[in-house]
C-alpha cells in the first residue's frame, strides 16, 4: 500500500507513443555510423578506437575494439552515444569477447551501456572531478579468464564498481532511467527473466544524459604508473597489444513504463525506486519486462 501511495505521488501516466525509436540502430551493414556521436570527436580527446566497423567484422552487429583506455574516476575510453532528455529505458544485445575464443584477452576487458551527465570538460578545457556517469557492460574484470558484469557508478569522478559472476556469449543489457533513480539489468541468451544488477539514486536535475556504447581493455604492454587522468587522456598506446571487442547485434530505445513527474521534491520524498526496502522483484515488476 505504501508503495502505491508513493506511485501515485510520484509518477505519471505510463509511457504511450514512443518518442524514442527513432533513435534504434540494428546495426545493419554501412560504411558509417550515422547518428551516433563519438565522445573523443565530441570533446576533443584523441581516438582510442582500435578498430570500429559495422557488418563486416561480425555480420549484423557493430564490432567496436578499443585501445588501452578505460572508464573510471576521471579515465575516458570510447564512447558512442545519443544524447536524450528525460526518462528512458535502453537495452543491447551485446557479446564481449576476444579475436581467438570467447573470453578477452588481459583483464578489465569489458562492454556495454553507460548514461553520462553531459558537462562542459573539453580536452582543451579539461578539469578533474566533473564526470558523472553509470553504466552496466559484460566481459571480464580483474581476473583474467572470468567472464563477469561490472556495473559502477560515478560521481564528480569518484567511481563506486560492483562485479558478478556471469557467463560468456549474447548476453542482453538494460539501463533505465526513472527521474533521479537509475537502474541496471542483465538478461542471459534464453532466459525469460531480467536480473536486477545495480540502482542508484542520484541527485540530478539536469534532463539530458548521453547514452549509448561504451567498451574499454587493458593491454600488459603499458607499464603499471600513479594515474595521472590527464596525461593518460591526452596519449594513446596505439602499440600496447590488445584482445577485446564488442559485438552489438542492436540497441533499442523507449520510454520507460513508469514516467516521472517533473518535480524534484516527488523525486527526493517519494520516489519508490530510490527505497532500499524495494525488493528486486517489485523493481521489475514495476518496470515491466
Amino acid at each position: 500500500m505504501r508503495c502505491l501511495l508513493l506511485l501515485s505521488a510520484l509518477l505519471g501516466p505510463a509511457a504511450g507513443a514512443n518518442d524514442l525509436a527513432s533513435l534504434d540502430d540494428e546495426f545493419d551493414a554501412r560504411p558509417a555510423l550515422g547518428e551516433w556521436t563519438l565522445f573523443h570527436q565530441a570533446f576533443g580527446w584523441p581516438d582510442k578506437i582500435k578498430h570500429l566497423d559495422i557488418g563486416r567484422t561480425t555480420p549484423g552487429a557493430l564490432n567496436l575494439q578499443p585501445q588501452h583506455s578505460a572508464w573510471v574516476r576521471d579515465l575516458n575510453a570510447p564512447f558512442l552515444y545519443r544524447e536524450i532528455s528525460g526518462d528512458f529505458d535502453v537495452r543491447s544485445r551485446v557479446r564481449v569477447r576476444g579475436a581467438e575464443g570467447a573470453v578477452p584477452g588481459g583483464t578489465w576487458s569489458l562492454g556495454g551501456l553507460m548514461a553520462r551527465v553531459p558537462n562542459r570538460s573539453t580536452a582543451e578545457q579539461w578539469q578533474p572531478r566533473r564526470e558523472n556517469w553509470h553504466f552496466v557492460t559484460t566481459g571480464v574484470g580483474h581476473v583474467a579468464g572470468q567472464p563477469m558484469t561490472e556495473t559502477k557508478g560515478t560521481y564528480n569522478s569518484y567511481s563506486s564498481l560492483k562485479l558478478r559472476p556471469f557467463g560468456t556469449g549474447w548476453v542482453e543489457l538494460r539501463l533505465v532511467r526513472v527521474g533521479m533513480a537509475l537502474v541496471a539489468m542483465v538478461r542471459a541468451e534464453g532466459d525469460a527473466q531480467w536480473q536486477v544488477r545495480d540502482r542508484w539514486y542520484r541527485m540530478e536535475n539536469n534532463p539530458a544524459m548521453q547514452v549509448g556504447l561504451i567498451a574499454y581493455t587493458t593491454s600488459d604492454d603499458v607499464a603499471p604508473a600513479p594515474e595521472d587522468a590527464e596525461r593518460i587522456n591526452r596519449q594513446r598506446e596505439a602499440d600496447a597489444r590488445t584482445d577485446m571487442m564488442l559485438e552489438v547485434d542492436w540497441i533499442r530505445f523507449r520510454r520507460p513504463a513508469l514516467a516521472a513527474v517533473p518535480d524534484w521534491y516527488a523525486q527526493v520524498s517519494a520516489n519508490p525506486l530510490a527505497d532500499t526496502g524495494l525488493s528486486d522483484a517489485e523493481v521489475l515488476r514495476l518496470l515491466g519486462d
